[in-house]
C-alpha cells in the first residue's frame, strides 16, 4: 500500500479529520491493517495564514512552506501526497512540480464528482482568496457547472465564521449563519452547495441546508482511500 503524505495544519482540526476518516474507511474496506500515513504541520506564522487565506494577500507567502512539506514528506516516504486545503490548491502546480510522487488535486476530484452526478449548478462556499483566484471557476466552467457565490455582505460573514473556526470556536456558533446563506444561494437556483473551506466542514454537521451540502473535504478523503485500495489490489 503507498504510503500517504499529507500536508497539514490548515487546520489542524481538518488535519486530524482527514487522518481519522482515511483510517476509518481503511479499515471499514476489509483490509487487515492500517496504511502508512505521514503527517508534516506546516510551521508558519499565523499572520501569513490569516493574510493568505482570510484577507486574500500575499498568498504567494505561503509558496515556500508548502514546496518544502512536499520535500520533506517525499523524504519521509511519501508517494502520494494531498493537502487539506482549498485555499492553496491555487498552488498545486508548484506543489507537484517539486516532488516526484503524485499529489491528488481537491480540484480535480471535486470536479469529476460534480460531473458524475450531473449537478448543473452549484453554490459555493469558500474563502475570500478561493473566490477571487477563480480556482473552481476555472475547472467547473470546462465542466459545464454554473457557480453561484454568495453576495458581499453573505461573503463577509462567511470570512468572519472561518476566521472564528481557525481561532477554535465552536462551529455551532455559526450554524444558523451558514443556513441562512445557504437558503439564499437556492433561492438563486443552486441545486447544492459546495463547502469549497476544508475548515468550514467544522460547522455543517447542526446546518440544516434546503438543498444537499457536497463537502470537498470527503471527496478528497475518498479519492485518498480509492488510490490507497487501488494500490494494494
Amino acid at each position: 500500500m503507498k504510503t500517504l503524505g499529507i500536508i497539514g495544519g490548515l487546520g489542524p482540526q481538518t488535519t486530524s479529520k482527514v487522518y481519522l476518516s482515511v483510517i476509518d474507511l481503511i479499515r471499514k474496506s476489509g483490509k487487515d491493517k492500517y496504511p502508512p500515513i505521514l503527517i508534516y504541520n506546516l510551521p508558519f506564522p499565523f499572520i501569513i495564514e490569516n493574510e493568505a487565506i482570510i484577507q486574500g494577500i500575499n498568498s504567494e507567502k505561503m509558496v515556500p512552506y508548502l514546496i518544502d512539506s512536499a520535500k520533506i514528506l517525499e523524504k519521509g516516504g511519501a508517494n502520494l501526497g494531498i493537502l487539506p486545503c482549498n485555499t492553496l490548491h491555487k498552488y498545486i502546480s508548484e506543489i507537484r512540480e517539486s516532488v516526484k510522487f503524485p499529489f491528488l488535486s481537491i480540484l480535480e476530484e471535486t470536479a469529476l464528482f460534480l460531473k458524475i452526478k450531473n449537478v448543473q449548478t452549484i453554490g459555493i462556499l469558500a474563502t475570500e482568496t478561493t473566490i477571487h483566484s477563480k480556482i473552481y471557476e476555472n475547472i467547473l466552467f470546462d465542466n459545464k457547472i454554473n457557480i453561484l457565490y454568495p453576495e458581499k455582505e453573505e461573503q463577509k460573514v462567511i470570512n468572519n465564521i472561518i476566521i472564528g473556526l481557525l481561532d477554535g470556536k465552536s462551529g455551532e456558533l455559526y450554524s444558523k449563519k451558514i443556513e441562512t446563506i445557504c437558503e439564499s444561494l437556492c433561492k438563486r437556483g443552486a441545486e447544492n452547495i459546495l463547502l469549497a473551506c476544508t475548515d468550514l466542514q467544522l460547522a455543517i454537521s447542526m446546518v440544516n441546508s434546503p438543498i444537499p451540502i457536497i463537502d470537498t473535504t470527503d471527496i478528497l478523503i475518498k479519492a485518498s482511500v480509492r488510490e490507497l485500495l487501488s494500490e494494494s489490489k
